[in-house]
């Protein structure tokens, strides 16, 4: 379980653990439920025999961006968010707009910054970060995408 929801935290350190992951393919969808984007995750363990029992871990997704409106009536959105293991990223909402269909659709960089603090626990548990996609009235996608964690042991 990770800690309950705060909108702030503040860390005196250097993060233990810096990962880093890109790709440069495109990864389009039209799905309305959460999709993972190919290859846009890194493996986070933590508990007995891992590196850290508990951890803060900061995730921040950059990628080119498309969203094209499909119920043609300019409301057209791509959402995007970091899971780890089964759970959201803070700030977490209804509506992560990562893109928004406007005029005519053009490639475009945006960037998303997601938390989580999981408590120190001996249990073994896989925290995986997934960046994951959803579209609502559009299809969209991503290319030239980068995925940074930094790890902070509790």
């Amino acid at each position: 379980m990770s800690t309950p929801a705060q909108s702030s935290f503040r860390i005196t350190n250097a993060p233990n653990i810096v990962y880093g992951k890109w790709d440069a393919d495109r990864f389009e969808t039209q799905s309305t439920d959460w999709v993972q984007v190919p290859g846009a995750e890194i493996s986070l363990a933590l508990g007995q025999g891992k590196p850290s029992y508990g951890a803060r871990f900061v995730a921040t997704f950059s990628a080119e961006a498309l969203c094209s409106d499909t119920n043609n009536d300019g409301q057209g959105l791509l959402q995007a968010t970091v899971f780890f293991g089964g759970e959201q990223g803070e700030p977490l909402s209804g509506n992560h707009r990562f893109v928004t269909a406007r005029g005519n659709p053009e490639w475009s960089n945006h960037t998303l910054i997601r938390t989580v603090q999981f408590d120190p626990d001996l249990a073994a548990r896989d925290v995986t970060a997934r960046v994951k996609l959803k579209t609502q009235g559009a299809s969209g996608g991503v290319q030239n995408w980068f995925l940074k964690v930094e790890r902070f042991n509790l």
